[in-house]
């Protein structure tokens, strides 16, 4: 048979970083294999100041998978950057381990790591390998890291752990990973008597050493717990039904036009029987904020401040059955994009709603679909009555 025909060209084609030029509309996108090969939900950089080396911050968005950083070898200049003098060919590559007293640890993972030389025949088969490099050094496995942002108000890094049906208080078979510091959380979301692990979610930050982006150590903490607001002990966070959410996914900081907003977006389906998906403001403040606690299985964790309603709430909900994504403003604040992505529910099986049917509401029973009813996805723009800056 042909290689065409089977996956023997996967590690050629999936899973890697790719780089376009936005404002060379004909150039050739190009891979940068040197952040390596796993299942990047996205790359966010640190702020690129000059003269200074960047960090970009990946998650692997699998349950038990891991956090990741590369730092680049050059440093910053304006002007000189472009896919043929990216920053993102050479550099080093690193996993996150989280310790158990609020500290963590930058593992480098290249053939010069006594750990992986043995383990690998070169550079080019540990990076196709990320993975099980990752494996091999010990990193601590997180609830699904989807997306990431940084703050440009301090330059700390925040990453969304969506949920996680594999992890359990105790006692883990094989495919099920124990609560750790980090993720602190496996419990009955459903009241059904039986574990759902941490079906809710949660967001963690940390702080590089020194706030240095090539620093091999942090401090973290948890910024916010995904709960019910009716669940103890489990409601670390203490939501209430104006902020309660699920499985955080999108995250952006806008710190032009604002308060340095944290927007966080959700994909969630445990909740749904109080919310739909949603789009949420936070204003956060900065890891250590908190202090310690203690999860409903007996884990210890840290924790950021208690925000409240006053500093989180919810902005909008979508749409029955969609997800919301994307995220971006205006230069000057006034309009808001995001996306709704499979409203009416994920790959349209079950029609709940007609959005964004006009003259309809999501509320409405669905037309018939062969009135070309049939939901869609869509993004929307969001813009205030005054005028104003959205979200100030």
């Amino acid at each position: 048979s042909s290689a065409t025909e089977d996956y023997r060209n996967e590690a050629n084609t999936y899973g890697w970083i790719v780089e376009i030029d936005p404002y060379e509309p004909d150039s050739l996108p190009v891979k940068r294999t040197a952040l390596g090969r796993f299942r990047h939900e996205g790359c966010w950089p640190s702020p690129a100041i000059p003269g200074e080396r960047l960090a970009f911050y990946s998650g692997d968005d699998a349950r038990n998978e891991y956090i990741y950083k590369f730092v680049t070898a050059d440093v910053f200049q304006p002007g000189t950057t472009g896919l043929d003098a990216s920053l993102l060919d050479e550099g080093t590559l690193y996993v996150a381990r989280f310790d158990e007293d609020g500290t963590g640890e930058w593992l480098e993972l290249s053939m010069s790591n006594p750990a992986l030389a043995g383990e690998f025949s070169d550079m080019a088969d540990l990076l196709i390998n990320t993975r099980s490099a990752a494996d091999v050094l010990g990193a601590t496995p997180m609830d699904r890291p989807e997306w990431g942002a940084v703050n440009p108000g301090n330059g700390e890094v925040y990453m969304t752990l969506t949920n996680n049906s594999q992890r359990v208080s105790s006692n883990p078979e094989p495919g099920l990973t124990r609560v750790d510091a980090a993720n602190p959380r496996a419990y009955d979301s459903d009241d059904d008597g039986g574990p759902n692990g941490n079906a809710n979610g949660h967001i963690i930050r940390w702080r590089e050493d020194g706030d240095d982006v090539a620093a091999t150590g942090f401090t973290w903490d948890v910024f916010l717990f995904g709960s019910r607001g009716e669940d103890r002990p489990e409601n670390l966070s203490n939501l209430d039904e104006s902020n309660a959410f699920a499985s955080p996914d999108g995250l952006w900081f806008d710190g032009r036009v604002n308060r340095g907003v944290c927007w966080i977006q959700t994909d969630d389906g445990s909740l749904r029987d109080f919310t739909d998906n949603q789009l949420l403001a936070a204003l956060p403040g900065e890891v250590g904020d908190g202090g310690e606690v203690t999860s409903g299985e007996g884990q210890r964790t840290f924790i950021g401040a208690e925000l409240g309603p006053d500093r989180l709430r919810r902005f909008l909900t979508g749409p029955t059955g969609c997800e919301i994504t994307g995220i971006g403003v205006t230069p000057d604040g006034t309009a808001m994009f995001i996306n709704i992505q499979h409203p009416g529910g994920e790959g349209n099986r079950e029609l709940s709603n007609n959005w964004p049917l006009l003259g309809g509401l999501a509320t409405d029973d669905p037309e018939p679909i062969d009135r070309l009813a049939r939901p869609r996805p869509a993004t929307i723009v969001i813009t205030r009555e005054d005028g104003g800056v959205v979200g100030a």
